[in-house]
Parts: C-alpha cells; structure tokens; sequence
C-alpha cells in the first residue's frame, strides 16, 4: 500500500518568519493541492484535523499566512463553507509586524496541548495557559497581602470605585501590554470567531472591524478594564456598519464596510 505523501518547497523551511502552527497549517493546505495545481478548497475543520492545530486557531494562522505572502483566500466561509486557497511562495521578506505579533514556537506548542485535552467551547472560557492563570493567583494573593498589611496600618482600605478605575486602561496601553507579554490582543481562541463563523461574518470582516475599532480607540484617553469584550460587542453590535445580513445568507459588505475593507488590505 502506497504511503501519502506532501510536497513541500523548500523556501517553506527557509522562512524564518513562520511559527510552528503556521507551518503545520500550511502543510495541511498543501496536503489538499494536487501536483501542478496550487489551490484547494479544504474546510476549517478538515484543516484542524489534518494538521493537528486547535480549529479556534486555524483562522488565525490563515490569515498570518496571507499577510506573510504565502497565501491568497478567497470566498467568505461561514457556515461550515470551504474558503478557496491558493498558495504562493512569496519573493520578499515582508510584514515583519505580523510576525513580531504572533506567539512565540513554545506558545504554540502550549496552545495546540491545550487544544486537544479540552472540547472548543471550553477552551473559549479558559485562561491561554496554567502559567498565567497561577501568575494572576499569585499576583493577586501577593496583592491582598499587601493591602490588609496597609489597611491594619492606615485603617483605611481601597474604595472598590478605586480599584475599578486602576485596573481599567486605554486601547494603547492595554496593546502594549499585549506587545511586552508577547501575547495576541485578539487571540485565536477567542469566542468572536466561533461567534462569527456562525453567524456569517468573515475573517476578513473581523480583521476590517478591528482596524476600524482600533482607529476609533486608539486616540481617545477613555478605558476598559476588557478591551477583548469591548471588541466582541462592536463585532455583535456591527458598531461600524461594515456589513448587512439576509435571511439565509452570510454577511456582505456595506459601502463603509468596502472602503473599510480596502483600507486594511
């Protein structure tokens, strides 16, 4: 029995560029091409199968992978729909940013681990890994310490209005904080993609809506203790009116959604 097998061009391993998960994905995309015809129509699930990546994270390596030249898509998706991929191999080094954004090979790797012990909607609801989760215990445990020792000593605690505000930031600070944690601000498990999907609205629609939502934000001096949740609701909320819906049909572009669209091509 012959034994299948994926061709793969060398410029693959040669790209420094790409993570571990960008690479398992764009294997699995090659694996559906056929010799001589770079293009394929696998769904989002076969894609989670077939490379062993977390289907929450398969949209996001995708569209890295368009953005480093290594991909085009075409097609809205949505309803379990197939996205038509044609791969590239790209001439130039470029979107360096996009790199620097994404995790690191080790955040990946976690990331995929935690993918296949968990079902997807818990993985939604869980923090991204154990080491964050007992940081913010110790953090906050160590944090209470403090302020019962400074309250025994003043006698006179923090005002929860106080705390409120403290923890709460703008857009910029909470992306740098993002940019130094070397974390995504809109990470590939997070509910907005499953939200999307089932109700229609395309990838290239949440990436339009966060360059809209970042641009609204970005200048104003107003915070947010969760600019994650702040992001889900533009998206619910269509806050920008990038997209109309009809019965039975996935979303289409307003005009304002074109122009928006164009603008973060």
């Amino acid at each position: 029995m012959t034994t299948p097998f994926t061709v793969v061009p060398n410029e693959v391993w040669a790209d420094r560029r790409l993570t571990l998960e960008q690479l398992r994905v764009l294997g699995a995309l090659l694996s559906f091409c056929t010799p001589g015809n770079l293009t394929c129509w696998p769904r989002r699930q076969q894609l989670a199968e077939r490379s062993g990546v977390h289907i929450a994270n398969v949209s996001s390596a995708t569209t890295c992978l368009e953005a480093l030249g290594w991909i085009t898509k075409d097609g809205k998706g949505g309803h379990s729909k197939a996205t038509r991929y044609t791969i590239h191999v790209p001439q130039t080094v470029a979107y360096r940013a996009t790199v620097a954004e994404s995790a690191t090979v080790a955040q990946q790797a976690t990331v995929a681990d935690q993918a296949t012990r968990m079902p997807l909607a818990d993985s939604a609801t869980v923090a991204p890994s154990a080491t964050v989760a007992e940081s913010a215990t110790s953090t906050v445990a160590d944090s209470a310490t403090r302020k019962e020792e400074t309250s025994e000593q003043t006698n006179t605690p923090l005002a929860p209005k106080q705390r409120r505000r403290r923890n709460a930031q703008t857009l910029r600070s909470f992306l740098e904080d993002c940019r130094q944690q070397n974390i995504k601000p809109i990470d590939g498990d997070d509910p907005i993609f499953d939200y999307a999907e089932k109700v229609g609205i395309s990838e290239e629609m949440l990436v339009a809506a966060w360059a809209e939502f970042k641009a609204q934000f970005l200048g104003r001096d107003s915070t947010q203790k969760d600019w994650r949740a702040h992001y889900r609701n533009a998206v619910k909320r269509n806050w920008f009116n990038l997209w109309y819906l009809k019965e039975g049909e996935n979303a289409r572009w307003t005009t304002a959604g074109e122009q928006a669209r164009r603008a973060a091509a």
